[in-house]
C-alpha cells in the first residue's frame, strides 16, 4: 500500500503543529487526533473524534510512523479498540528511540560541527546547523508517514533495523571526533599531538557505551594534563 502525494503533503504540513495544543493532561493527544482526522474520510473522522480521547505522547519527529500506521488500520477497517492498544505500545517505543536519536545524538553532533564551522567562518556555522538539522527531521517526518502506512503496525520493528542503528552510531562517532577536535580549534596553543588520541578515545568510549559523564571527565583530565605539562 502507498499513501498518495496530496495526502502525504497535507499530513506533513499539519504534523508540524502536533504540539500546538499540548497539555499536561493529554500531552499531544489533540494534535494527534487532528492530524489523523486529516488523513481519513469524513465519516471515519467523525467516528474517531467521538470515540478517541486517549493520552498520546511521543517524539514529534517520529509521530509520522504511528499516524501512518493508524491510517493503514483505518483503511483496513480494523477495530478502534485494537487501534488504541497498538498506539499505546508504539508511542512509547518511538518516543524513547526518537529522544535518543535526535536529542542525545544528532542535535549535539550538529551543534559541535556548527561551533567548529562558526569559529572559522562566522555565520556559516549556525546556518549549516539549521540547514542540516531541518533536512534530517523533515526527511524523518516524510519517511515516517510513508513507512507507517506501508507497513501498518509492523512499522515498530524498524526500530531494531540496521539502518536506524547505523545512523545513530555514525552520528555518535562524528560527534566524538568533532568534540576531540574542538579544543584545538578554540585554543591555538593546544598541542596538535593530542588530536588523534583525544578523538580516538572519544569514539572508543562511545562505541563501548560508557556513560557520557565519565567520557567528559576523562577528556577534561587530558586537557588539564596538556595545559600543565605540554
Amino acid at each position: 500500500m502507498r499513501i498518495g502525494l496530496f495526502r502525504l503533503l497535507k499530513l506533513f504540513f499539519v504534523s508540524l503543529f502536533l504540539q500546538a495544543s499540548w497539555s499536561f493532561h493529554s500531552m499531544q493527544s489533540l494534535g494527534f487526533l487532528v492530524i489523523t482526522m486529516m488523513g481519513i474520510d469524513k465519516k471515519k473522522s467523525e467516528f474517531l473524534s467521538q470515540h478517541s480521547r486517549t493520552f498520546f505522547n511521543t517524539h514529534p519527529y517520529m509521530a509520522g510512523f504511528i499516524i501512518g500506521a493508524v491510517l493503514h488500520s483505518f483503511d483496513k477497517e480494523n477495530s478502534l479498540e485494537d487501534l488504541k492498544k497498538h498506539i499505546m505500545v508504539s508511542q512509547s517505543a518511538f518516543a524513547s528511540f526518537g529522544d535518543t536519536l535526535f536529542w542525545q545524538t544528532i542535535r549535539p553532533t550538529l551543534l559541535v560541527i556548527a561551533i567548529i564551522t562558526g569559529v572559522k567562518y562566522g555565520l556559516i556555522g549556525p546556518l549549516i546547523f539549521l540547514l542540516l538539522y531541518n533536512l534530517i527531521h523533515i526527511y524523518f517526518r516524510f519517511y515516517g508517514f510513508t513507512t507507517g502506512y506501508k507497513m501498518g503496525w509492523d512499522v515498530i520493528y524498524i526500530l531494531k533495523g540496521k539502518n536506524l542503528y547505523w545512523i545513530q552510531r555514525i552520528s555518535e562517532s562524528i560527534g566524538a571526533f568533532c568534540i576531540g577536535l574542538l579544543p584545538i580549534i578554540l585554543d591555538k596553543g593546544f598541542n596538535l599531538l593530542f588530536l588523534i588520541p583525544l578523538s580516538g578515545i572519544f569514539i572508543i568510549l562511545l562505541w563501548k557505551r560508557v556513560a557520557p559523564i565519565l567520557i567528559l571527565t576523562f577528556v577534561f583530565i587530558l586537557i588539564i594534563i596538556n595545559l600543565i605539562f605540554l
